[in-house]
């Protein structure tokens, strides 16, 4: 999704990354807590700690869009007390414990909202939360409980590192329960919840889709040490990198050449079989709700349509499909360009293509030419161009770079399969694994995202670029944040360390 700051209401996205840390004090009680008809026994720890990430779909006014609102434990306008005056928080109970509250149902300034999509096609709004002082495990009956001021329903998903997510369902109510034990293992402990938006009939309220005042879990809590040293590390792209990265977009589309020329040999393998082994690599590392599709094109006027841009699709249905690819023909690029105008119909959001071609066109066509009436036509699109083992080709390199050109996209030279996946990073940022002293994975993420909130001391950390750059003896220091910076080097990558 495209990340914008702030501009007002209505149709206009917000995200907000990384929220300040939730400071963990004596005020958090592990005593038990009962918050509408819900009793949780370690109390206020059983609540949302901090806001990793927010992005709103449409319609949410300011007075809603705060998202630490969904942080520690509900206490949205309480409903049906006349001695309370309906405005005190809502606890363990009434004072006099015999008078049953409930949260007025609708909008609500302690609570934050998703916003709302008329279809799927729509961006989603989403909010990713973290437990830090408890974790969310499968137990006896509901474990995980979602408190919605409003009667609009919310996806949700469960995750142990912030990256890989579950879904385990929808919650609606004040509150939502959801019971993961069909897709929890016993020994499974999640520390991270995304709620998404679910596509309905227009919302006109201030606070489109779900509203969220609480997210509590039924695991158990963890000691957090009062005044334990505590530390941020940020992994952030850098130069060409972050060009690439801070224009991440909604929808992708592959487009391969499949063109005979593809069959020849590039350091004793094919140049389509490198092709494939990269794209079905990409797969895997693109975020769950980046729209997806693939075309090839080999033979003059002829294109096939692998698999429509869709959002999160069968990954292992589309790399077998990937895998299935053989070359053949000529190199038809204006003719695959022209078609993916029609690719792109139905999907929302800002488009990118990334065009793979070892050739120029060979087929009569003017690429250039259909480049610019694609963008013409309205598309919020750019074209990234990969010129995979040209060599001296310097024609068909001109007439590729021009291509981006058109449409503000890069062009990059790819002569091998290390290159080949360097230029496909455009699409989806590298991936990171932070290790502690005893060798444990303790964070995994991803470059550009909020890096993890670490105890002072020393880590490795192993970034997924290729080859893999190894980062040994990286310190955190109390009440500081270290920051790494990413970037291409001499056809490579190079990490740097900072202060």
């Amino acid at each position: 999704m495209k990340r914008r700051t702030r501009t007002g209401w209505g149709g206009r996205g917000i995200v907000i990354v990384a929220l300040a840390v939730l400071a963990i004090t004596a005020v958090l009680t592990a005593e038990p807590a009962t918050y509408y008809g819900v009793t949780f026994q370690h109390g206020d720890r059983a609540f949302a700690d901090r806001v990793v990430e927010y992005v709103v779909a449409s319609c949410v006014r300011d007075a809603y869009d705060d998202p630490e609102e969904a942080l520690g434990p509900p206490d949205a306008t309480p409903c049906g007390c006349s001695l309370c005056g309906g405005v005190v928080p809502t606890s363990a109970g009434h004072p006099s414990n015999r008078i049953e509250l409930k949260a007025c149902a609708g909008c609500d300034t302690n609570a934050v909202a998703l916003g709302f999509r008329l279809s799927d096609l729509d961006p989603r709004g989403y909010l990713v939360v973290e437990f830090i002082d408890n974790v969310l495990v499968d137990g006896p009956g509901a474990d995980l409980f979602v408190y919605i001021t409003n009667d609009h329903p919310a996806r949700v998903e469960i995750s142990e590192d912030g990256m890989n997510f579950l879904y385990v369902g929808q919650a609606v109510g004040y509150p939502g329960a959801i019971d993961i034990a069909p897709y929890a293992g016993s020994d499974d402990r999640f520390r991270f919840v995304r709620l998404s938006d679910v596509p309905a009939d227009e919302d006109h309220s201030e606070c489109g889709g779900p509203s969220i005042d609480a997210i509590g879990a039924m695991g158990p809590a963890e000691e957090i040490v009062v005044g334990e040293e505590y530390g941020i590390l940020e992994l952030q792209p850098a130069g060409e990198l972050s060009l690439s990265l801070t224009r991440a977009p909604d929808s992708l589309l592959i487009m391969l050449d499949t063109s005979s020329s593809m069959g020849e040999s590039v350091d004793g393998q094919m140049k389509i079989d490198i092709a494939k082994s990269v794209i079905v690599d990409l797969l895997g590392a693109l975020p769950a709700e980046m729209y997806v599709g693939m075309r090839s094109f080999g033979g003059c006027e002829n294109s096939t349509l692998i698999s429509e841009i869709v959002a999160n699709p069968d990954r292992e249905w589309f790399k077998s499909q990937v895998l299935a690819i053989q070359p053949a023909g000529a190199t038809p690029i204006a003719y695959a360009l022209e078609l993916a105008k029609d690719d792109f119909a139905k999907v929302p959001g800002t488009k990118l293509i990334i065009l793979v071609s070892d050739g120029m066109e060979t087929c009569g066509g003017d690429p250039l030419a259909v480049a610019r009436q694609l963008i013409a036509s309205g598309y919020d699109l750019r074209i990234d161009v990969v010129g995979f083992s040209l060599g001296q080709d310097n024609r068909a390199r001109q007439q590729l770079m021009e291509i981006a050109k058109a449409s503000g996209g890069l062009y990059f030279d790819a002569n091998n399969i290390t290159e080949l996946r360097q230029a496909l990073a455009v699409a989806a940022p590298f991936t990171y694994t932070v290790y502690d002293a005893a060798g444990n994975a303790v964070y995994a993420g991803r470059i550009g995202d909020q890096g993890p909130k670490l105890p002072a001391g020393t880590y490795r950390i192993v970034i997924d670029t290729s080859p893999e750059i190894v980062l040994e003896q990286v310190v955190i220091s109390d009440q500081q944040t270290t920051t790494i910076k990413v970037q291409r080097s001499n056809g490579g990558y190079e990490a740097q360390v900072g202060g």
